[in-house]
């Protein structure tokens, strides 16, 4: 593969974007990740080229079919589609992006980033702009570009669950964070961050045992509360609630991370009472 420049990598640069929002938010640094969120709503914004070059990447990336006379129509009209895109406003816009990276982020950190797909973003991006007219690659590496491209739109899906897709999803962290947020208007404490940044990372087992202790010390922490409480409606609802703990089930689920945030807070409040 010919030698890519990553930074101009409109996929990797959204990519990176997303996951330095999330990486801050889990460490708690707030103002760089909203400053990761406003250089993406700047930029990325509709009818700007960015955005449309943006948009025919991540369809090609994201985009899987059975056949391979399906994959090489998908990749001819994306070839046609490279050419109503203005490229000298695409360049600008793009290096406008850069520029604030640089500026109101962390480059040293920033472009670092290990990609999973990392082949296969750069070969989207050396064809999108080969189809515009570049002119860096051969004739025979064009056709070598376009054959990997097809082999991968014609890939065998990865079954996934929605809920745990979306839980990994830097972005839909956001949400939950701030759904969390605007219940208990608190800042994450250690053990939220951890949770979060596990559920981010899919660290499955990692996950599965800190659900786990959240449950029990749930139970735990609801015990020593009703050995001090001599409310008799509070008692009264002991029953439920004991049942209601022992009857959670978590995943990797949205509502299940922000359950257990939840949780993580109730715990945290009646573990200081014992204090």
């Amino acid at each position: 593969m010919a030698k890519h420049n990553k930074k101009r990598n409109v996929g990797l640069l959204h990519e990176q974007l997303v996951r330095y929002a999330s990486e801050k938010l889990v460490d708690g640094e707030r103002g760089f990740a909203e400053l990761a969120i406003e250089v993406l709503q700047e930029h990325f914004t509709d009818g700007s080229e960015l955005k449309k070059e943006f948009r025919l990447f991540n369809a090609l990336v994201h985009t899987s079919v059975e056949d391979n006379a399906i994959a090489r129509q998908i990749i001819k009209e994306s070839r046609e589609a490279c050419k109503n895109h203005d490229f000298n406003q695409l360049r600008s816009e793009k290096s406008q992006l850069i520029k604030d990276i640089n500026h109101k982020l962390d480059p040293d950190n920033f472009y670092n980033k290990k990609i999973s797909k990392y082949r296969v973003f750069a070969t989207v991006q050396a064809l999108l702009n080969e189809w515009r007219g570049s002119r860096r690659l051969g004739p025979e590496e064009v056709v070598q570009y376009e054959k990997v491209l097809e082999e991968w739109l014609t890939r065998k899906p990865i079954e996934a669950s929605m809920d745990k897709s979306s839980a990994a999803n830097p972005l839909a962290l956001k949400l939950m964070i701030d759904r969390f947020n605007a219940k208990y208007n608190t800042v994450l404490s250690e053990e939220q961050q951890s949770l979060l940044e596990n559920c981010l990372h899919d660290d499955e087992e990692k996950l599965g045992n800190q659900l786990s202790d959240i449950k029990t010390r749930a139970k735990l922490a609801l015990q020593r509360f009703y050995d001090d409480c001599d409310n008799q409606i509070l008692l009264e609802k002991r029953d439920i609630l004991e049942r209601r703990i022992d009857s959670l089930e978590f995943d990797a689920s949205r509502r299940s991370i922000v359950k257990a945030l939840t949780i993580c807070e109730l715990v945290k409040e009646m573990e200081d009472e014992d204090e």
